[in-house]
Order: C-alpha cells, then sequence, then structure tokens
C-alpha cells in the first residue's frame, strides 16, 4: 500500500506547490533548476493585457515567469518555475519545470476569472515515483480557479474530477477515479518578505481535498487526503507564497512555497 500513497503523495505536492518574463543572460541555479534574475515587475492593469484573460492577480502575458522553492513537504525540498508559454484568446499554456521533468496546463479565461483545466500537466498528468507512473486526465470541472474581481471576504469554490491508470505490482494498469475540490476565502491584505522581495499582497485561506479509489482485487480502497493552506498573491505579479497543512493518510505534512524570482515582460 505505501508505494500507492508515495505516487498520490507525489501528485498533490507537485501540483499544490501548488496554484499557479524573460531574462537576458542573468540566472543562477539552484536544486538543478534555472531560476529566472530578480527583476520588478510593471504595474498590471485591467487595460495592460487585453481580453477576458486580464487578471488584476495574475498577468497573463506571453513569456512571464516565476520561479519557486517549495520546502518541508513529504517528497523534500524542490525547486520549480512556472512560464506563461502559451497566451491564447480564450486561455493560456502554463509550463511548468522541474528538475528533469517539464509538464504543462492548460487554463481557460472565463467572464468570471481564470480557470485551470487540470489539476496538472497538460491532457494527460504522467506522475512517475520510484519507476512507476499514475496517469489521469480530468473528466469534469466545476467553479474557478481565480476570480477577476476580489472582494473583501469573498468565497468560491474549484472542483474537478479525474479518471486515470494506475500500475500494479503485477506491471498490470488498473483505472482509478479521483476527485480534487477547493474551497477559498479572502483573507484581507498585508506585507509578506520572501527571497523575490517585499510585497503588498492579497491573503487568501483554501480548504482543500483530494478523493481516489484505487483497486486492489475485487475492492475499491478510497484514499483521502485533506488540507487547508494559506495562499499570498500580489497584484500585478502574481502567486508569491503558500503554507499548507496535508494530512496524508493519517500522516501530516506542513510545507511551504516561495517566490525566489520573477520577470514579466
Amino acid at each position: 500500500m505505501q508505494s500507492w500513497r508515495k505516487i498520490i503523495i507525489l501528485l498533490i505536492a507537485v501540483n499544490l506547490a501548488g496554484l499557479i518574463g524573460c531574462s537576458q543572460g542573468n540566472e543562477t541555479e539552484k536544486n538543478g533548476v534555472v531560476l529566472p534574475f530578480t527583476q520588478q515587475a510593471p504595474t498590471v492593469s485591467n487595460s495592460t493585457v487585453a481580453g477576458v484573460c486580464s487578471n488584476p492577480l495574475f498577468p497573463v502575458r506571453q513569456g512571464a515567469s516565476w520561479a519557486y522553492i517549495n520546502s518541508g513537504g513529504p517528497n523534500g525540498d524542490f525547486a520549480f518555475s512556472d512560464t506563461i508559454s502559451e497566451v491564447r484568446a480564450d486561455g493560456f499554456t502554463l509550463t511548468t519545470q522541474f528538475t528533469g521533468l517539464t509538464r504543462t496546463q492548460a487554463w481557460s479565461c472565463e467572464s468570471d476569472g481564470l480557470k485551470a483545466l487540470e489539476l496538472g500537466g497538460g491532457a494527460i498528468a504522467s506522475i512517475s515515483a520510484q519507476g512507476m507512473a499514475a496517469e489521469f486526465i480530468t473528466t469534469a470541472i466545476s467553479g474557478i480557479s481565480l476570480p477577476g474581481q476580489i472582494v473583501s471576504g469573498m468565497q468560491w469554490q474549484y472542483n474537478l474530477t479525474m479518471q486515470g491508470m494506475i500500475p500494479m505490482p503485477t506491471g498490470e494498469q488498473v483505472q482509478s477515479n479521483g476527485a480534487y475540490s477547493a474551497a477559498m476565502q479572502e483573507m484581507g491584505t498585508e506585507t509578506i518578505t520572501v527571497p523575490a522581495g517585499t510585497f503588498e499582497v492579497i491573503k487568501f485561506q483554501s480548504t482543500s481535498t483530494v478523493d481516489f479509489l484505487v483497486p486492489f482485487g475485487d475492492l475499491q480502497v478510497p484514499m483521502k487526503y485533506t488540507g487547508a493552506s494559506l495562499i499570498w498573491y500580489a497584484p500585478g505579479i502574481g502567486y508569491i507564497k503558500s503554507v499548507e497543512n496535508w494530512d496524508f493518510g493519517g500522516t501530516p505534512y506542513t510545507f511551504a512555497t516561495e517566490l525566489q524570482s520573477y520577470v514579466i515582460p
């Protein structure tokens, strides 16, 4: 059972490191991931980015890039970077680079905000752990990931269901169904400092649940993970920091993600 738990733990830790520019040779490397040179981003207003993709907390711009470090999680500390690799009239693609692993995530731009169309990793999220892989596709989505307008104390939800294949010890692939849900609430404004700088931010609270049914013989074994997170966004810059508390099958973990550097064209 532990091997399969590790696959799901990796799925959660990578995707929740959670949510979420262009440097000219001024780059450093940390934990095997290239971090772009820190640069002050310009103020981004709704008129700066045309169309429905405009969002006050997440500048949707071709080539915009953010580098992060995640620490304290079940898989140890790791670095990763997010880059908007493609912008469309009705959405965009977010490419995440880990050490030895590149994943893409499609987003849609809607009248009420931005919506992630999968938990992460493109149409099919391929997760590898100890030589094994689990693949999931999104089958249904509801709610919104990041509203287009933030009002004090507002609440919203984001939900998706997934279907995929999990490898068994015999080498065969078996189907597993799962669901992810998050309830979000605006918690006010404050000032925080991370390696990328000091920012005036809006704080959000998230309560999340991940449910999977994993087949073992003739049984469908439920695996449920719950988490409570605090997430900080800076207007015109994006996702700055998160502190997440998760219970993985009775084992608690607390891990943090902090912005190291960013470049926004």
